[in-house]
């Protein structure tokens, strides 16, 4: 008899240690369920000032500067570095643009490495390439932009087209 009383106060007090705290928590906040679930603004400002200052103030026109492609027979190469807005480290594992020559797509290039690793508020290089048969391009202009990047293990995917040849 004596186990069987055991038994049931066991899962009794089990029961109360996870009931308890919720009930307590309801009590705190006026039994409102918003209130006790989710962050107040307080909470809600606080974390949006420590995710500003971790990614800094983001992208600008010279957070990618392009260099002059180089053409050696059908393949194309273009030299480009990224100067990171991010106070934090991070990784670029896919990056591509499209070109247009007078409104019509010509090539489409893409980072020769596997990926960069791109330090804190850092600078890196990579390379994009492509294949382009044809004559030299009059006016070649950014048709579109690709990038992916890992950070702390969240993957960022940019996809956007441009206009005028401007990012």
């Amino acid at each position: 008899m004596k186990d069987g009383a055991l038994k049931w106060a066991l899962r009794l007090l089990g029961l109360a240690l996870v009931i308890a705290p919720i009930l307590i928590a309801f009590s705190i906040n006026n039994w409102d369920l918003r209130e006790t679930v989710l962050p107040s603004n307080e909470e809600m400002v606080q974390i949006q000032n420590q995710v500003t200052s971790a990614f800094g103030g983001g992208f600008s026109q010279d957070s990618l500067v392009f260099d002059d492609p180089v053409f050696n027979g059908s393949n194309v190469s273009m030299p480009v570095t990224f100067r990171s807005p991010f106070n934090v480290p991070m990784k670029i594992t896919e990056a591509s643009i499209g070109v247009s020559d007078q409104g019509v797509k010509i090539m489409d290039l893409h980072m020769d490495e596997d990926f960069v690793e791109v330090p804190a508020s850092g600078t890196a290089s990579f390379t994009l390439v492509g294949l382009y048969s044809g004559a030299e391009p009059t006016d070649p202009q950014f048709e579109s932009m690709n990038a992916t990047f890992e950070i702390y293990g969240l993957t960022i995917d940019i996809r956007t087209g441009v206009m005028g040849g401007v990012l």
